[in-house]
């Protein structure tokens, strides 16, 4: 297995598949090809497995997750890995695959922006997002000095803010969740959104407001961040302002600001691929308009998509499957259930 961005000079060995991103989609689908006994290679722009999850919120629970009532995401990421390793798939990290090419014989290269070529007989894009910032507040300017210190779009440690005053800026899913997650590590968490109403699934804004009702945080509803404080790097006190003109103004240590990201395919939108909505459309199968390149995930649009981890994995079932008319060009595609399969696997 190549691992850590270590890769052998010229052009990789022949796969039947490429998977291009390391987030959950993608590992599945390293693990489904194990399972329909195709050979494949995983290619990932970040140093490590884990797309979003290991990159953004390593230690934020996941509840929707088939199985798990609640799963750290880098445990998520971890079994996942578990799972599909077993079947050997090769593993490139810390490279961003640019373009790719459909030789005459339909197989396909890929290459990286270092210039390494990796061939196999299909490729499948689970690249989530694509390339991704997140979304600032340009109301307060140039944040440069605070950010990554006092100023923060994730979270990489929740023990970082432990006795620390928190005010957490948004009003989305991933807000909610780290309001009720810092409860017991800060000193004090205070949420600001700037609309009326959270955005976040029911049960969590329930939480939140039954919490702010107790008096444990503070909730201030259609009001934005105006300017803060700050001595060097550390931030000082925050200056908010409602709708209607309130001006409330407190000490803070950190802001976590959550609003949300922007994404950008990158390389893929120039690969000549119908889009919809900054995603790569694909049909019943997973398939793009080229033969024998699908997507997964995220990235992947077809009606009725929805973006959540379960779907893409689903997504990475379905594209493998199939992928398998293509890579096995006239062969009878048989199902077999994976309790029979690891059963033959265990008397070998």
């Amino acid at each position: 297995m190549t691992k850590n961005g270590e890769m052998s000079s010229g052009r990789g060995s022949m796969r039947d598949l490429t998977i291009i991103g390391g987030g959950p989609t993608g590992i599945f689908a390293a693990f489904q090809c194990g399972m329909n006994n195709i050979s494949c290679r995983i290619i990932e722009s970040m140093p490590q497995l884990g797309g979003q999850l290991t990159a953004l919120y390593p230690e934020k629970y996941i509840y929707d997750v088939a199985a798990f009532p609640k799963v750290q995401a880098a445990e998520l990421v971890e079994s996942l890995w578990k799972q599909a390793e077993r079947y050997g798939p090769e593993l490139i990290l810390g490279e961003t695959v640019s373009r790719y090419r459909k030789l005459d014989d339909g197989s396909f290269d890929v290459e990286t922006r270092s210039g390494r070529a990796f061939a196999s007989r299909s490729v499948l894009v689970a690249a989530g997002l694509g390339a991704f910032s997140p979304r600032k507040l340009p109301q307060l300017g140039d944040l440069g000095e605070l950010e990554g210190h006092s100023v923060l779009y994730s979270v990489q440690h929740m023990q970082q803010f432990a006795g620390k005053k928190v005010l957490i800026v948004g009003g989305g899913d991933s807000a909610l969740d780290w309001a009720m997650m810092l409860l017991p590590e800060a000193e004090h968490v205070s949420v600001a959104h700037r609309s009326p109403e959270f955005r976040a699934h029911g049960k969590t804004q329930q939480d939140v407001l039954e919490a702010a009702e107790k008096g444990l945080l503070d909730v201030y509803l259609n009001t934005e961040v105006m300017s803060i404080e700050h001595d060097g790097p550390a931030l000082r006190k925050v200056h908010l302002r409602s709708k209607s003109g309130k001006e409330t103004s407190f000490e803070a240590d950190y802001m976590l600001v959550l609003i949300g990201y922007i994404s950008n395919l990158g390389p893929l939108a120039e690969w000549g691929l119908a889009l919809n909505d900054n995603a790569i459309v694909v049909d019943g199968h997973m398939k793009t308009d080229v033969d024998g390149l699908y997507a997964a995930g995220d990235i992947a649009s077809y009606p009725g998509k929805l973006k959540i981890i379960q779907t893409g994995l689903s997504d990475a079932t379905m594209a493998v499957r199939h992928s398998l008319t293509y890579i096995h060009p006239g062969k009878k595609i048989k199902h077999q259930f994976s309790s029979i399969k690891m059963a033959k696997e265990k008397n070998k």
